[in-house]
């Protein structure tokens, strides 16, 4: 046999081989970190519980505007009947509660763009487990994030896998816990 008929008989093997059988023999997985984030349900359960939560810092924010900007109207026609230093004062006042109004929305805010931030973090930290398992599994060494892998063939990628681990242990999780609400 030629080089060129060996080369193609070995690819023609390699491409028949099953793809786990791949991720087993090669000892190295490959996972997407940011792919499971964005795709389990659990990654999205949880930005979704992070968006209602931030809907409600908008809507109090919303809802203290208003009520600013209506306290500075009735200032305005107040101007009318007060005089200058008792109008001076309260305009005074009304600014200093608008500063500290300012302040404490801004550090609220603040919060709210930390917990975004935790939040991936929340969600690596617990699926960590699975790594384990899918190790195990796959009787593998290492497990690398596919964004520092210059290149890998696609049978070592375990990005799908690990997604459909975590959705069952979520949707598992989150029936246990329907069924407990209910009784």
């Amino acid at each position: 046999m030629g080089s060129d008929t060996i080369l193609l008989f070995l690819s023609c093997i390699w491409l028949a081989l099953p793809l786990p059988v791949l991720a087993q023999a090669s000892g190295i997985l490959v996972v997407d970190l940011d792919r499971a984030y964005e795709t389990s349900k659990f990654g999205l359960s949880m930005r979704d519980a992070f968006n209602i939560d931030n809907q409600l810092v908008t809507d109090e924010n919303v809802t203290i505007l208003n009520a600013l900007k209506e306290e500075e109207l009735q200032l305005t026609e107040d101007r009318t009947t007060l005089s200058p230093e008792d109008f001076a004062i309260a305009a005074a006042n009304f600014d200093t509660k608008v500063q500290e109004i300012r302040r404490l929305r801004l550090q609220k805010i603040r919060q709210v763009d930390e917990r975004f931030k935790r939040l991936k973090l929340f969600f690596f930290q617990r699926i960590d487990p699975f790594f384990d398992v899918v190790m195990r599994e796959f009787n593998a060494t290492a497990i690398l994030e596919k964004g520092s892998v210059v290149r890998s063939i696609a049978a070592i990628d375990i990005t799908d896998l690990l997604v459909e681990r975590v959705d069952q242990a979520f949707l598992a999780s989150s029936e246990n816990t329907g069924s407990d609400s209910k009784n």
